[in-house]
């Protein structure tokens, strides 16, 4: 048997063996409403230090940032130790919501507070609760009581 025969029955599997593996990697490819890399990490898996930023229109308008994240399913992760970074679209002032622990659904693209305390800190003013529930898509959500408000007036604005 010559080298290149040789070679023939072992190229004939590696061929059959293609569409095999074309099939397992479309099962491990993300979905619409699932993150990229959830795929690649089986449920219980924990990642330390993550940073998960959101993107439109090349400029990030959102970054979560986390102590440890613990994957539940491609869909859904749990994590403590979150700071949650809200950017204004003009550049302007950014909002930092702080969670001890929380659940974020990719689906949903909404952040439950697990555990109290919560905090949301803006230049203009900063709220503490004892949950919150809120989206980085659309900057909105709500925080649970019970609640304090703390306002700041810019000292050049005239009060009436």
């Amino acid at each position: 048997m010559t080298p290149m025969t040789a070679t023939r029955p072992i190229l004939l599997l590696i061929l059959a063996a293609l569409p095999l593996s074309e099939g397992k990697v479309a099962e491990r490819t993300a979905g619409e409403d699932e993150f990229p890399a959830l795929q690649l990490l089986p449920p219980g898996s924990v990642v330390e230090g993550i940073s998960l930023p959101r993107y439109e229109q090349h400029r990030v308008t959102a970054l979560i940032t986390a102590k440890k994240m613990m994957v539940i399913s491609r869909r859904e992760v749990r994590m403590n130790g979150i700071r949650s970074f809200l950017y204004a679209p003009d550049g302007g002032e950014t909002t930092c919501v702080q969670l001890t622990e929380a659940k974020y659904d990719f689906r949903t693209k909404l952040m439950h507070s697990l555990a109290p305390p919560v905090a949301l800190l803006h230049p203009r003013y900063t709220v503490r609760g004892s949950s919150v529930v809120f989206s980085n898509a659309t900057h909105c959500g709500l925080v649970k009581g019970p609640v304090s408000t703390t306002f700041r007036l810019n000292a050049d604005a005239n009060v009436r």
